[in-house]
C-alpha cells in the first residue's frame, strides 16, 4: 500500500492531501491580536515563503553538486527543486496579495518585499528558460545563480509596509506551533512536486 502511494502516479494524489491537511491546520489555528483571524492566512503565506527558500536552496547545493560529480541525477534534483520553489512563490505572492487586501484595503505595489518577489520571479522565469534551451552546464549555472540571487535579494530588501512576523513577536506558544505545522505540510507537498519533476531525469521512482 505505502509503495504504491510513493509512485509518481500517485503524486498529485498526496499533494492534495497536504493542501487539506494545511487548509484544517489554518482552520484551527488561533487568531491574533493585531490581524485577528487574517492572521491565518499570514501563516500560510509566510510558510510558503519559508519552503520555497528552503526548496530553493537545495536546488542551488544540488546544482552545485553536479558541477562536481557531474551525476544526472543531482541536476534532476536540482531542476525538481528549483520548479517547486517558483510554483511557492507564485503562491506566496498571490495569498500575500489577497492577505494584503483583506488586512490593509488594498496592494501596495511600491512595497520593497513585493517588487522583490516579482524580481525573483523573473529571475525564475529566465532560470526555466535556460533549463530548456541550455546544456546540462548552463543549466546548473542558473540555478546556482538564481539560488543565490534570492537569499540576496532577502537580505538586502527592507520592510515599509510588510510587517515583521507576528508569528515570532507573539508570546502565545500556539502561534509558534501551528506556522510550523503548517510550514511542515507544505514542504511535504513541496517534496512531491520535486519527485514528481526530478523523475524524468533521475529515474528516482518507477512508473507503475
Amino acid at each position: 500500500m505505502f509503495e504504491a502511494l510513493g509512485s509518481r502516479e500517485n503524486i498529485p494524489l498526496l499533494v492534495a492531501l497536504a493542501v487539506v491537511v494545511t487548509v484544517a491546520l489554518a482552520f484551527m489555528a488561533p487568531a491574533e491580536a493585531t490581524l485577528g483571524q487574517a492572521a491565518k492566512l499570514v501563516y500560510v503565506h509566510a510558510a510558503l515563503m519559508w519552503v520555497a527558500f528552503g526548496v530553493l536552496t537545495w536546488g542551488g547545493l544540488a546544482a552545485a553538486g553536479f558541477l562536481v560529480a557531474r551525476r544526472q541525477r543531482l541536476l534532476g534534483w536540482s531542476a525538481g527543486l528549483i520548479g517547486a520553489g517558483i510554483t511557492l512563490f507564485v503562491m506566496t505572492g498571490l495569498l500575500g496579495m489577497a492577505t494584503a487586501v483583506i488586512t490593509w484595503g488594498g496592494v501596495f505595489w511600491g512595497e520593497p518585499r513585493l517588487k522583490m518577489l516579482f524580481g525573483l520571479l523573473i529571475v525564475g522565469g529566465l532560470t526555466l528558460i535556460v533549463g530548456r534551451l541550455g546544456n546540462d552546464s548552463a543549466r546548473s549555472a542558473a540555478n546556482i545563480f538564481f539560488s543565490a540571487v534570492a537569499w540576496f535579494l532577502l537580505f538586502r530588501t527592507e520592510r515599509v509596509i510588510h510587517p515583521v512576523s507576528p508569528i515570532f513577536s507573539s508570546d502565545s506558544l500556539a502561534i509558534k506551533i501551528f506556522p510550523l505545522l503548517i510550514t511542515a505540510s507544505l514542504a511535504f507537498a513541496a517534496l512531491q512536486l520535486v519527485r514528481y519533476w526530478a523523475n524524468p531525469v533521475t529515474g528516482v521512482e518507477k512508473d507503475a
